[in-house]
């Protein structure tokens, strides 16, 4: 069976600390053979890279979310850059190829604004600007505000400081929303909502990426999906998530296992070949 690969989870979160073992266990017999960690702020971020660091297979994105962005202050951008080389320092120490494999989640959130819109802008280009410093790729967190969202990344696009491809976490767009981030060279991920009976957006625009443009994850513990809703969301769950998208997508459960760990494998620049850092557990 092909492994299956969790490209955005917040492992480090501390709803998992009690039972952290155990729910390696579960992934591990799920299939569940590489996790992408996030950070949510600086704070967060160092715990991510902790924890991707201790476990192989584990990797981690460093960055501040819209939420957190009104924590943002003039020493940021040196505390991330800091965070990033030092993390990839140790992994190479350890013979890891790569630990630190992304920006993020950064962006705009307009549903809650945690933190003023104009300070998750300059928050978000601040850190789209690292990213390309650090020749790494940005994960996108987008909600309610996709126009302006665009803006930036086409601005940044234009200026030549958005030159890999990024990701869309939890892409939750129109169909015509997907192929119009497409156009600036756009990886979409898909989550738990895909699963939900009246989630049609997200559904719908998984129907319109190209087989090499989308990713799944399961933004743990958040976004649990049909038929846990309600409880703490894991990685080994991103089976139920993979099973959905094989039947929106009218393919073979083990095509989109495949083909999300190639794509996954490709976006964050690291070897297909699970030998290369994967432990599991037989």
């Amino acid at each position: 069976m092909p492994l299956l690969f969790d490209t955005h989870a917040h492992l480090q979160e501390r709803t998992f600390a009690a039972d952290f073992e155990a729910l390696l266990d579960e992934m591990y017999d799920a299939g569940v053979g590489r996790v992408v960690l996030p950070g949510s702020n600086l704070k967060d971020s160092r715990r991510a890279a902790e924890l991707a660091l201790q476990h192989e297979g584990f990797y981690c994105v460093l960055g501040v979310h819209p939420h957190d962005a009104k924590t943002w202050h003039r020493d940021s951008r040196e505390e991330l850059i800091r965070l990033v080389k030092e993390t990839e320092k140790r992994g190479r120490k350890m013979g890891r190829e790569r630990v630190v494999v992304g920006i993020g989640e950064i962006g705009l959130d307009y549903h809650y604004d945690h933190s003023p819109r104009h300070i998750q802008a300059a928050v978000y280009r601040e850190q789209i600007e690292i990213a390309h410093e650090l020749g790494l790729p940005i994960v996108v967190h987008e909600r309610e505000a996709f126009a302006d969202s665009f803006m930036i990344l086409e601005m940044a696009k234009a200026d030549g400081i958005l030159d890999l491809p990024f990701a869309c976490h939890c892409f939750s767009g129109s169909p015509e929303s997907a192929k119009r981030i497409l156009t600036l060279d756009a990886y979409l991920g898909f989550d738990g909502p895909i699963t939900f009976k009246n989630a049609r957006k997200p559904i719908e625009a998984l129907k319109v990426v190209p087989d090499d443009r989308y990713l799944l994850e399961t933004d743990s513990p958040f976004l649990t999906p049909v038929p846990f809703r309600g409880k703490r969301n894991d990685p080994g769950k991103l089976v139920y998530i993979a099973e959905k998208a094989a039947e929106i997508r009218g393919k073979s459960y083990e095509e989109i296992v495949e083909e999300n760990w190639q794509n996954a494998c490709r976006f964050f620049r690291i070897s297909p070949d699970p030998e290369k850092d994967i432990i599991l557990r037989y």
